[in-house]
């Protein structure tokens, strides 16, 4: 089903074919949302969002940084682990790359966004390890630069995206022990979805060793939705009933709230935290 409702047909194909054109500038609209859950009684995920856009004489930019990240349950301090991760991204993401724009960088290759990113999410992990002695944090990271997305990934939180002619889709892998698991073949995903260590992770910001971050970016060619999320809405909601609500249509601010509630719905045993952002 389409991500646009029936009377917007028309302008939904208008806006498709402004993507062949260089100097329309993307539109970005976002909303958050976040719950503590059921069961909980403190926050520990937490959640960013930027959008800049410029229009100048000869150049028109249009910039989105979002952000997911789940201090890890087991460890201590992991709400200040989530949010020593995300205020230590920003502000390296806006050293690099948002000064730089500021003062007049239009062109960024695809490699130079990639090593942005690494070494936003290297300084991140350290600054993890030196402030927060014993805890730790997912870290997924969506970039729009124009009619790229750019992404960085680190545990189990995730970045999905649907349009009008794809499906809902995980764009980051989650580093958990039972998703090696399903990789190596030794269990079903249906296995791992009941596992009862689905939430052990084996990569993590604040973890001593084994730290990478997972790089990766695709080509905006129509408009689209973006959905980042803990795992306190994506282990309780499946990716078909996300992906309807989705679908559905309505206001995203309407339709990131009734995403929280129906992980709330469904149990909420953990933190939730969403963002929705739609390209057009």
């Amino acid at each position: 089903m389409s991500i646009f409702n029936r009377k917007r047909k028309d302008k939904s194909l208008d806006e498709i074919n402004a993507f062949s054109s260089e100097t329309i500038p993307l539109h970005l609209e976002v909303q958050l949302a976040q719950s503590l859950g059921i069961t909980r009684n403190h926050m520990e995920d937490a959640i960013y969002a930027l959008n800049i856009k410029t229009q100048l004489p000869k150049s028109h930019t249009t910039l989105g940084i979002f952000m997911v990240a789940d201090g890890m349950g087991g460890h201590m301090y992991g709400d200040i682990a989530s949010s020593v991760a995300i205020q230590s991204t920003a502000a390296r993401l806006q050293k690099k790359l948002v000064g730089p724009l500021h003062d007049g960088q239009t062109e960024f290759s695809d490699e130079a966004i990639a090593t942005i990113l690494e070494d936003a999410l290297q300084t991140a992990h350290h600054a993890v390890l030196e402030n927060v002695k014993g805890g730790g944090t997912t870290l997924t990271v969506a970039l729009v630069l124009n009619k790229k997305l750019h992404f960085a990934h680190v545990g189990d939180s995730r970045l999905y995206i649907t349009s009008a002619t794809k499906p809902l889709k995980a764009l980051t892998l989650d580093h958990s022990l039972v998703q090696r698991l399903v990789e190596l073949g030794q269990i079903s995903q249906d296995d791992a979805n009941d596992h009862p260590q689905r939430n052990v992770l084996f990569r993590a910001l604040g973890q001593n060793e084994g730290f990478k971050a997972d790089i990766g970016n695709i080509e905006i060619t129509e408009p689209c939705t973006l959905l980042l999320c803990s795992d306190g809405l994506w282990g309780l909601v499946n990716k078909d009933s996300l992906s309807k609500r989705i679908n559905d249509g309505g206001s995203y601010e309407k339709m990131v709230n009734s995403l929280i509630e129906m992980a709330n719905d469904a149990g909420g045993t953990d933190n939730i935290s969403a963002i929705l952002v739609r390209i057009s």
